[in-house]
């Protein structure tokens, strides 16, 4: 029997896939083929929000008219990164002859697979080609393979069907139509299911419907603000479909009456902070995460997202911190401050640094700008803004290249000290040697804790600047030095300290002693 194994993260399975798959079971004469959704992919990283049970009901509705293509949780259950030469083995062993389907870019790569000899031993290796206009490569490649492993590979072309599941994912998140990509099946199962972000396009007829123009706009224009921010920050596709999602619903509320606010959240169980009473303005931040909670059954990380969208609050998430940086400077806001807000943004490469930075910085513009016109402040803009500059000042990065013996031995001890180190002493010896200025040594409480100390001193003094010029131990000893010329560290079991009594030995040292030596 050949069997032929397509495998793939297929979140979602799309149309590009379908045809693939009925293209592979046509050229290579299949008796059947085997649909394999991975667990843990070993070439990109798992989804944050993935859930394999769904990509296997997504596969057998997609396939579902197919009788000569079956679903396989084979690598799901299996657990674990799922390596292609152990699913070949594993199906082997019925005695088939085996098939395995791989695209272009990866059909370059497989060489650089885990055990690329055991794969091409297995299986025939077919490539289906997306672009039309690599085949010379893959040619070569292929010529390559089957010189260097005896391999047996068919590079062929056909009429691809255009498609990403990445752009699917996006297009979902968006709240755009998607539908052209996917079967009917699979996509009324992402829209119930609210898979990637789908039920933002509900979100988005929503607001289209019942906000004014403007309001939609500025709506609209804060999501995709946030989903650029969250982009270059590289966040998870699952974070930036909350993002987007927190966009299109921050505002949801704000055409209601202040009446119809304060009857919704009370009814909501909560008691608004006596502050949403002396500053009105800002409650449709905790009414409108009260209504799209009713609405739309948005789950805690968006609710706060929301609720703290013009006053901020103490504790905020990056996430929290991205939307309400995006309600200002939206490319719909045309103050000036939103304007140079938006600039100083853009003006360089978007970190979090960045972002934590520029977020304290509106803080502190918003109060003031209340203050100068005479408004209360609400409470929790304060608290936010305290919190955040204390927590920049403490996050200082460390910078010891230019510090003074003294200054680096004083780090070293406070880096022993938060990790639990035990009995930590700094022995002056400038006037007993010319090895070093500083010994700093302390005892660990095990050996396991003796690697653990010398780890996070190198790791801290690195950040700082400092790189050791040289390292003495081993994991599990008993002992570990690290040199950094002006200060060695030494970290000590506590019988091995009490063998070598280093401590004592340089505290009773003369300078004499150390020239003699």
């Amino acid at each position: 029997m050949r069997t032929g194994i397509y495998g793939g993260a297929f979140s979602p399975p799309h149309n590009g896939h379908i045809a693939a798959a009925k293209y592979f079971l046509s050229a290579a004469k299949l008796d059947r083929l085997l649909i394999m959704p991975s667990l843990v992919s070993p070439h990109k990283p798992t989804a944050k929000d993935d859930d394999p049970q769904a990509r296997i009901r997504m596969l057998k509705l997609a396939f579902s008219d197919e009788p000569k293509i079956e679903v396989s949780d084979y690598e799901i259950q299996k657990g674990g990164v799922s390596y292609t030469y152990l699913t070949l083995k594993h199906f082997k062993e019925s005695g088939d002859t085996l098939c395995f389907l791989v695209g272009s870019d990866m059909f370059l790569s497989l060489d650089h697979w885990r055990e690329p000899a055991q794969i091409f031993s297995l299986c025939e290796v077919w490539c289906l080609t997306r672009t039309g206009t690599d085949g010379a490569e893959l040619t070569a490649k292929k010529l390559e393979y089957e010189k260097k492993f005896g391999a047996l590979c068919y590079v062929c072309e056909n009429d691809a069907v255009i498609a990403s599941s990445t752009d699917v994912r996006r297009l979902l998140r968006e709240g755009k139509d998607a539908s052209h990509y996917l079967t009917d099946s699979v996509s009324e199962y992402i829209k119930e299911n609210d898979l990637y972000g789908a039920k933002n396009a509900e979100i988005k007829e929503y607001i289209y419907n019942k906000l004014s123009k403007k309001r939609y706009e500025h709506s609209i224009g804060v999501a995709e603000t946030a989903e650029e921010l969250g982009d270059a920050l590289g966040l998870p596709e699952a974070d930036i479909a909350k993002l987007i999602r927190a966009g299109l619903c921050h505002d949801i509320s704000k055409e209601m009456s202040i009446e119809e606010q304060f009857a919704l959240v009370k009814e909501a169980g909560i008691e608004p902070l006596p502050d949403y009473y002396t500053v009105p303005v800002t409650l449709h931040q905790l009414s409108g995460a009260v209504l799209a909670k009713k609405l739309f059954g948005i789950d805690k990380e968006i609710f706060d997202m929301i609720q703290y969208h013009c006053t901020g609050s103490p504790g905020m998430s990056l996430c929290d911190k991205i939307l309400f940086l995006s309600d200002f400077i939206e490319p719909n806001r045309e103050y000036e401050a939103c304007k140079a807000m938006r600039a100083e943004i853009y003006s360089g490469e978007i970190t979090i640094e960045r972002i934590n930075k520029i977020f304290t910085e509106l803080c502190g513009r918003q109060l003031k700008h209340i203050e100068e016109k005479g408004y209360p402040a609400h409470s929790l803009t304060r608290l936010t803004y305290d919190t955040e500059v204390k927590k920049m000042t403490e996050e200082k990065k460390l910078d010891l290249t230019n510090a003074t013996s003294n200054e680096i031995a004083e780090e070293v001890k406070q880096i022993l000290d938060e990790k639990l180190a035990k009995n930590i002493e700094i022995i002056p010896v400038r006037d007993k040697t010319v090895v070093t200025d500083y010994f700093v040594i302390a005892n660990a409480t095990s050996t396991t804790h003796v690697k653990a100390l010398a780890d996070e001193v190198e790791y801290k003094l690195g950040e700082a600047g400092l790189k050791p010029l040289h390292t003495d131990g081993v994991p599990g000893g008993e002992w570990y030095v690290l040199d950094y010329g002006v200060v060695i560290v030494h970290i000590f079991s506590g019988s091995a300290r009490e063998f070598y009594k280093l401590d004592r030995l340089w505290q009773d040292k003369s300078p004499i002693d150390s020239t003699e030596e």
